[in-house]
Parts: C-alpha cells; sequence; structure tokens
C-alpha cells in the first residue's frame, strides 16, 4: 500500500461526503486507502461511510482529540506514505499523485496547498478563519521549509510518525506540538504547493475570534512555558509588536501569493485580520499572567 489517508470525525457527516468524493477521483494510478477514525454519537458518520466500498470505518466509544484520532488512525493504516486530512477537506484531483512524487523525491514530511472551499464557505467569518491561519499555505506559494504544519492537510512517512510518537493529546494546536518536535529532532519540514486541498469555514465571527485568542494562549504553553524567565519578560515587552509584526506578515503574504481577488479580500478584511491579531496577543498575555495550561476548550 502507497498511501494511507486518515481522517479523525466528530459529528462530521454534513461534510465527509464531498471529502470522501474528492479521494475517489483522484488522478492517481497507486494504491491508496481512507481510513475514518469516528467518535461521534450515532451512526450518522458510518452510515455516510458505507456508501463507499473503499473506505475502512472505526468507531471509537469516548470522544477524542483530533490528534488522538489521527494516531489511532495511522496504527490501523497500511499505507508507506500518511496523509492526514481533516472532514472538512476536499482534495484537488491530482492531489495525491503529486503528494507520491514528491515524497518519491526524499521529502519525508509537508504540507499541502490550503484554500477556502469558496463553494460552500465565503462569508467575511470565513475570509478572517481561513487568511489568519493559513497564511503560510496559499496555492501560488512555491516549494519552501516550513516551521510547523497544520494537521488539515499534513502529509509524512508512517515510520516517522510512529517513531515520534504521534500527536499529543491536546485539545488544539497538537499540529503545531508535534511538528516543531520533529524538527528538534532533526527532521526537515516543506511545503508543495502542487498538493491542493479546499477547507470548509462556516464558523461564526465569534466562535472565530474565539478560537485565535486559544491559540494565542496555547502557543504560550507549547512554545514558552519552560523560557528562563527573561524571555518571558521580553516576550511580555515586545508582544505588541511581535503581533503588529505578525498581522503585517499574514497581509504581505496574502498580497504576494493570492489571486488577483484574494488580494482585493486581503485588503477588505485588513482590519479584521488587525482585531484577530488583537485577539491572539491578548490570548498569549492572558497565559504569561494567569498561567494554567492547554485550553481543554474544542467547540
Amino acid at each position: 500500500m502507497q498511501i494511507s489517508i486518515v481522517l479523525p470525525s466528530y459529528n462530521s457527516q454534513a461534510y465527509l461526503p464531498k471529502t470522501l468524493q474528492s479521494f475517489f477521483r483522484q488522478n492517481f494510478s497507486g494504491s491508496f486507502e481512507v481510513i475514518v477514525v469516528d467518535c461521534s454519537p450515532g451512526d450518522a458518520v458510518e452510515q455516510v461511510c458505507k456508501h463507499y466500498e473503499k473506505v475502512r470505518f472505526h468507531k471509537e466509544p469516548q470522544r477524542f482529540n483530533p490528534g488522538t484520532g489521527r494516531n489511532i488512525g495511522a496504527r490501523l493504516a497500511q499505507g508507506e506514505l500518511m496523509v492526514f486530512v481533516d472532514t472538512d477537506v476536499s482534495l484537488d484531483e491530482n492531489a495525491l499523485q503529486e503528494a507520491w512524487a514528491y515524497y518519491q523525491q526524499g521529502h519525508q514530511v509537508f504540507g499541502g496547498a490550503l484554500e477556502l472551499d469558496t463553494e460552500a464557505s465565503a462569508d467575511i467569518a470565513s475570509y478572517l478563519e481561513h487568511y489568519f491561519f493559513n497564511h503560510e499555505s496559499q496555492q501560488g506559494r512555491p516549494v519552501c521549509p516550513r516551521s510547523n504544519l497544520s494537521s488539515a492537510l499534513m502529509l509524512l512517512k508512517r515510520e516517522v510518525f510512529l517513531d515520534n510518537g504521534g500527536f499529543s493529546d491536546i485539545p488544539r494546536m497538537q499540529d503545531t506540538e508535534f511538528t516543531e518536535r520533529l524538527i528538534r529532532s532533526g527532521h526537515t519540514l516543506s511545503f508543495c504547493p502542487r498538493v491542493v486541498g479546499r477547507q470548509i469555514q462556516d464558523a461564526p465571527m465569534s466562535k472565530v475570534l474565539k478560537k485565535i485568542l486559544i491559540n494565542g494562549r496555547n502557543l504560550y504553553f507549547i512554545r514558552y512555558s519552560q523560557a528562563p524567565k527573561p524571555k518571558k519578560l521580553a516576550l511580555f515587552c515586545l508582544l505588541p509588536l511581535i503581533t503588529a509584526f505578525k498581522v503585517l506578515r499574514i497581509i504581505g503574504r496574502h498580497l504576494r501569493y493570492q489571486s488577483a481577488h484574494g488580494r482585493l479580500i486581503t485588503l477588505g478584511i485588513s482590519p479584521l485580520l488587525a482585531l484577530g491579531g488583537t485577539y491572539w496577543m491578548f490570548g498569549l498575555y492572558q497565559s504569561l499572567l494567569l498561567g494554567g495550561g492547554i485550553s481543554a476548550h474544542r467547540d
């Protein structure tokens, strides 16, 4: 088996049919399998999977964090190359062929391009969430190294994944924690824009801003909680400048790598991206001042 596609699932029945259909429209001459690891109440997800003979469905009785679902799928998988995909991400028809070719060139850990699925989600909250979190994953960006990868579309050699312990059991940002851990162990991460997925973003604005706040809170515990006090003090003092740089970098990347239409959208939502940066900064300050730990919030 060449490729195993693994999807963790919780109440994903609304998105899953489109995602699964995209797998079976692939222009890929090799062998692949699809594994859905579900922890939803009821059997709605299982009923969707039954329409696809080649989908392996695995049910867990208790709700899990997405990283745990991916770990379970990886242990069940038989493919050499793991493709982790969220249930709201559909793949362009050449994605698996391009992924296998890139892997055959010696790239063992890489991410694909994540574009917004504008057929299903195109309101202002969708663009804010997509542009804020996927500013390093545009289809127009060239092949390049990466410092972390999104588990919404992450590809790596199965042996590398298992040898490095898989994802940590945390509600959010398990992809950041895992891929930064891979770098510390000597692995190189890269970006392949020819592997394209299109993601549905349909959360309301309040939920998007809360997600950004939690992202800032969690980032502190992943990157800075064990830092010496002088470094924490420097972070506290410099955080407004760091945030301004982050927002300008997000805007700059979209202006450089998006289509003409995407660049116009970038300019239009720039004030919202700045607002998102402010929420992110407050999340970091919250963790710096109050402590605590990785947020248990998912919904």
